[in-house]
């Protein structure tokens, strides 16, 4: 398949033609011998061992920050009393803006497509917003006529530019990466929003177990928006994993009435109100990674394209969500006040973990696959419980367990299915 040319920086000189040229996924045939051809694949399949070995690795550290990055928040909103999830989410996804710069400089100065005759910094930001530019081009293009599989449509190519004046397609393509930007980044909000919201009402093992089912969620978008087939055993696989969400909170609400006295009740409606809201949660974020894949997942340099979204969402987090702060406390909803010193750090540990969970999560993906990358993130489900057992002293009842092996048995049941489709 041919890439995508919209406009490439050629300032000294045209050396970045042959890296359009390698960039494409055409490759020539090549005559080898049959001992060449068997070396070349036990050099492939080592290759593979080694890639998928390291995803495993940035796979742990993943899982490790989602738990520091759930229990941190627990512990902010609980123990240190500071439960203000607007703000705390409102810094924690205006850290994400820090992903901009590295991926800056991971492109200009690291990674090995950059002509070498790149070495000014007006040459290296010009071929940071070329690839950029490429990328949107795939979206913008094929905007109408989305496909989940296959090649991507191919837009009508532009001659190479050196002054700074932007074409009216440039102008158009940039406008459209703004509100694929803005877009994301309300979707992103708003589901984070519910899930820091249900940290101060449920437990963090019901919050997380409800939450990673959003995978499952999203299979049920997909098949709404992108045409994917309907299984029947992907079906059962969806009512397994809501079976164990229904298991998971009734138990837990259950036991607490049994349990607990009078006083005790506003706590139990509580914690179902938080339970149902992290199912809307869950909800919402499986559509949002169906809209993620349908409008902002380009087939031209989607890896790159996806950190540097996540930059710009941390931008436009900054600059523009603000605006709900002052509106929340002049209702009375949440109340702004200035977190202490001590509050403060948790706040930038949490922001800092939420950032690393969301950038490995991300290279797990590009190296193995989304199924993979989800199987291994709902090892947080017993990870969870067993820090809240550990940290809070919270007792993890039968319906916790039960509930926990109906939605890893329900998603095995998926992966099954994808491994089939493979």
């Amino acid at each position: 398949m041919a890439r995508t040319t919209t406009g490439t920086p050629t300032a000294r000189g045209s050396p970045l033609a042959a890296v359009v040229a390698s960039d494409s996924n055409d490759t020539s045939p090549l005559v080898a011998t049959s001992e060449h051809q068997h070396h070349h694949q036990d050099h492939g399949t080592l290759a593979e061992a080694r890639r998928f070995r390291r995803a495993a690795l940035i796979l742990g550290v993943c899982i490790v920050s989602f738990v520091l990055q759930t229990e941190l928040t627990k512990f902010l909103q609980t123990s240190m009393g500071y439960q203000k999830p607007y703000f705390i989410l409102y810094i924690s996804h205006s850290f994400w803006a820090m992903a901009l710069p590295a991926q800056f400089l991971y492109t200009a100065y690291f990674s090995p497509t950059i002509p070498p005759s790149f070495t000014s910094l007006q040459d290296r930001f010009s071929y940071f917003a070329w690839m950029i530019q490429k990328s949107t081009s795939d979206l913008y293009h094929r905007r109408r006529d989305y496909a989940m599989v296959g090649a991507a449509p191919e837009p009508a190519a532009t001659s190479p530019r050196t002054h700074g004046h932007l074409s009216r397609e440039d102008q158009g393509l940039w406008r459209h990466l703004f509100w694929v930007t803005f877009g994301m980044t309300v979707l992103f909000m708003l589901p984070s929003y519910l899930w820091y919201t249900c940290i101060g009402l449920t437990s963090m093992a019901n919050l997380t177990a409800i939450y990673n089912t959003s995978c499952f969620f999203a299979y049920l978008f997909s098949v709404l928006l992108l045409n994917e087939a309907l299984v029947l055993n992907k079906v059962l696989a969806v009512f397994l994993s809501l079976l164990g969400v229904a298991v998971i909170s009734l138990t837990t609400r259950s036991e607490g009435e049994n349990i607990t006295l009078e006083p005790d009740t506003g706590r139990t409606a509580a914690s179902f109100l938080g339970d149902v809201l992290a199912l809307l949660c869950a909800a919402l974020y499986g559509f949002e990674e169906v809209l993620y894949k349908k409008y902002a997942s380009p087939k031209t340099y989607p890896i790159m394209f996806a950190n540097t979204l996540t930059g710009l969402m941390g931008v436009v987090t900054c600059t523009m969500l603000w605006i709900p702060i002052p509106l929340l406390h002049w209702t009375g909803h949440e109340i702004f006040e200035l977190p202490t010193l001590n509050q403060l750090s948790s706040v930038l540990m949490i922001a800092t973990m939420g950032l690393v969970y969301n950038g490995c999560f991300m290279i797990v993906v590009s190296q193995t696959s989304p199924v993979f990358a989800a199987v291994g993130v709902m090892a947080t489900i017993p990870l969870v419980a067993l820090t809240d057992w550990i940290l809070f002293n919270q007792a993890v009842g039968w319906g916790n367990i039960l509930g926990g092996l109906s939605i890893l048995v329900g998603f095995g049941i998926l992966v099954r299915e994808n491994q089939k489709a493979l």
